[in-house]
């Protein structure tokens, strides 16, 4: 079990690279949706914001690793207290990240300060798969921070936590992606997971469609609380109609927006 959570820990970032660079070449050839001319070079932007999260997470993300570790070998937090370390509370703790996760998101959507740093995400006036990991280091940090903390109190086990980003990461650049698939994998895929069609409605430019479908890897969050719907995807304008300036979108911009009114 080690070496394969080792190998996966190992793979992550490649995975990201390959996924990246799959759709990007998809989407060149067989666009869901017709981009603009600019298009282009806002992806290049766009990979600015993904490389500058990947040298934080490179600095700073292992660090989470240590309070979960610490849990873990302590039999510290809900999980390990219930469960230990079976593969069924391996199973729950990817549900339990995913659901903390869906809980962050709903709050940086209702508390002003933090949606300024959380609206780069969505001030992106076109998706593809570049759309996926456009955080500001600001987000990312806060992600990062309540990860350490709640993980553990939560007996989270670094297995689940190495199986969720694994699927997770890569699973974000496919869900953003502008591609358009099957019919079935959207009406059943959509039941468990946050599929495309499932989560563009979320970056829609219409406010009580942004506030909605904050599922990130399942849709199962926005089922339970009802913060899911049908829209009609062909119809969606997506961005914030308050960064659409070619100059809104450069990389310097998108750092500064958290402090713009």
């Amino acid at each position: 079990m080690q070496q394969l959570l080792d190998t996966l820990n190992n793979l992550t970032p490649v995975l990201i690279i390959v996924s990246l660079a799959v759709f990007m070449t998809i989407e060149k050839y067989l666009p869901y949706f017709e981009h603009g001319m600019g298009r282009g070079k806002q992806r290049w932007n766009n990979i600015g914001m993904i490389a500058m999260a990947f040298v934080i997470n490179a600095v700073v993300g292992g660090l989470i690793a240590i309070p979960i570790i610490w849990s873990e070998n302590n039999h510290f937090g809900l999980l390990h207290r219930v469960l230990g370390t079976t593969p069924l509370a391996i199973v729950i703790g990817v549900f339990l990240i995913d659901f903390t996760s869906y809980v962050l998101h709903v709050i940086m959507h209702k508390v002003p300060l933090l949606w300024r740093i959380h609206r780069i995400h969505h001030a992106d006036t076109e998706m593809d798969s570049t759309s996926s990991l456009r955080l500001h280091p600001l987000e990312l940090l806060l992600q990062l921070a309540v990860q350490a903390v709640i993980l553990p109190l939560l007996g989270v086990s670094i297995a689940s936590f190495i199986f969720y980003f694994t699927l997770a990461l890569p699973w974000f650049v496919l869900n953003h992606s502008n591609i358009k698939f099957p019919g079935w994998f959207e009406r059943f895929g959509s039941l468990l997971m946050s599929t495309p069609d499932w989560h563009r409605v979320h970056h829609s430019s219409y406010q009580p469609e942004t506030d909605s479908h904050y599922g990130c890897l399942f849709s199962i969050w926005d089922r339970m609380f009802g913060t899911g719907g049908k829209v009609n995807i062909e119809k969606i304008k997506f961005g914030l109609d308050r960064f659409r300036g070619a100059n809104d979108q450069t990389i310097w911009r998108l750092l500064k927006m958290p402090f713009s009114k």
